[in-house]
């Protein structure tokens, strides 16, 4: 198991990459998806293949944390605030166990999980996340990467399962 040290070192090294090249409009920012399920009682609920890499949070504490604090901190997207370059493309890297979005919704929302939905404070699904195709999906280990035809203002993104994982993108001429 990493020790929090190990792990803050590691998201510090993800934020530096994503950081790093935020002036040159050619390299696309970096950002990791992350979570913490334990495949053991993610996959005895939700079916085998829910989780498919070893995390520490079971699925009692991941539904204990969500229901008192409407998030659950090791769901996220790391870095979740940059800015980047109009010309500039964003590559996400699902890091965690389970499948996860990067989708552009013009105002935070809710997902495509009425449990996570009602659970995380975001009764409305967004409409983007309601048009989602299947194929929209980042399964463990894979990488997505946005189009690089955007404009300069302010983006946001979610992911459309764990709604409170959420990304402000901040896009400079």
């Amino acid at each position: 198991m990493l020790s929090r040290y190990a792990v803050t070192l590691s998201l510090l090294a993800v934020a530096a990459v994503a950081c790093s090249d935020s002036n040159s409009p050619t390299v696309d920012a970096q950002v990791s998806a992350l979570d913490q399920c334990d495949p053991a009682s993610f996959n005895a609920a939700l079916g085998n293949g829910a989780c498919t890499k070893q995390g520490n949070v079971t699925l009692t504490a991941f539904n204990n944390e969500l229901n008192s604090t409407h998030q659950v901190a090791s769901w996220q997207f790391v870095p979740n605030n940059f800015t980047i370059r109009v010309g500039q493309a964003i590559t996400v890297t699902n890091n965690g166990g389970e499948k996860h979005t990067f989708t552009e919704v013009d105002n935070f929302g809710g997902g495509i999980v009425p449990a996570l939905n009602s659970a995380s404070g975001n009764p409305t699904e967004t409409p983007e996340c309601a048009a989602l195709a299947a194929n929209a999906m980042i399964a463990s280990g894979a990488t997505f990467r946005t189009d690089a035809a955007m404009d300069a203002g302010v983006e946001h993104y979610q992911c459309c399962i764990h709604p409170w994982m959420r990304a402000t993108v901040t896009v400079t001429d």
